[in-house]
């Protein structure tokens, strides 16, 4: 006598269970998972930052301890590194966007054995009309400013700060001086980042650093190291908007300006 065996299966309750689970774990693991990513990013963006930086340390050692020139000129191959970044659109695309012979052909290009990719950081991942902006690293405007530039910058008031030419006007020491940062991609441009040292609080930003790691953004220092540093105020850390000139320009960030004098230059 054949006996019909009943076939097991999930009821709607037990369903609606694993469901509710599924749902409880990816609410956990998701924002792990995101800070995991963070992370990484941060790590990748400061090995980044410390390649760019050798290339700077081997390249002051091969040319009587001068810096690479940090003229503010743009596509001048005479530079650490030329090419001017900008938001664009298909109909007016900026070619220099994602020229990565402009990262090469400058005066530090021999000395990153054509691995472009340290001149950007990570967590910018917002593409131009062409694709990904190949830069988003720029330069202390103090350092390297053969042109005299960074004392005469809108709104600064004095003009006898110390301009870093070579490894012997590092006044405040190596280790106490940045020289890379991670600018924000609503701000860069050239690869000269202006900083008003304006002293009491007075000082605004002329060009942005990034905040793209989650409030935070990469440097690079004359000893060699990198850090992410945090920010403390809103202006510093305002979200990416795809806007030019950058809306955070001529805006007060008091704790942060006066973290990035500190470690710009001195008299």
């Amino acid at each position: 006598m054949n006996i019909e065996r009943r076939r097991a299966g999930f009821t709607l309750i037990e369903l609606l269970v694993v469901i509710a689970i599924i749902a409880i774990l990816a609410a956990v693991l998701l924002p792990v998972l995101s800070r995991a990513k963070m992370k990484a990013q941060g790590i990748y963006c400061v090995n980044n930052l410390k390649q760019l930086q050798l290339a700077i340390i081997m390249y002051t050692n091969d040319n009587q301890e001068k810096f690479p020139e940090n003229p503010g000129a743009g596509t001048s191959l005479k530079s650490w590194v030329a090419g001017v970044m900008s938001w664009d659109n298909p109909i007016q695309p900026n070619l220099e966007n994602t020229n990565i012979g402009l990262l090469t052909q400058g005066e530090i290009g021999p000395y990153i054995s054509q691995c472009v990719g340290v001149f950007k950081c990570p967590a910018d991942t917002i593409p131009g009309a062409k694709g990904p902006r190949v830069r988003s690293v720029s330069m202390n405007g103090f350092v390297g400013d053969v042109n005299n530039i960074a004392n005469y910058i809108s709104g600064q008031t004095m003009h006898n700060w110390i301009r870093i030419l070579k490894t012997s006007d590092l006044k405040l020491g190596a280790v106490n001086t940045w020289v890379l940062l991670d600018e924000c991609p609503d701000s860069i441009n050239d690869s000269f980042f202006a900083v008003q040292m304006q002293p009491g609080g007075s000082a605004v930003w002329t060009d942005v650093p990034a905040s793209t790691h989650n409030g935070a953004g990469g440097f690079s220092f004359a000893d060699g190291h990198a850090e992410i540093k945090k920010w403390l105020d809103g202006n510093t850390k305002a979200p990416v908007r795809r806007l030019s000139p950058c809306p955070d320009n001529s805006l007060h960030s008091p704790n942060d300006i006066a973290w990035l004098q500190q470690r710009t230059t001195t008299q």
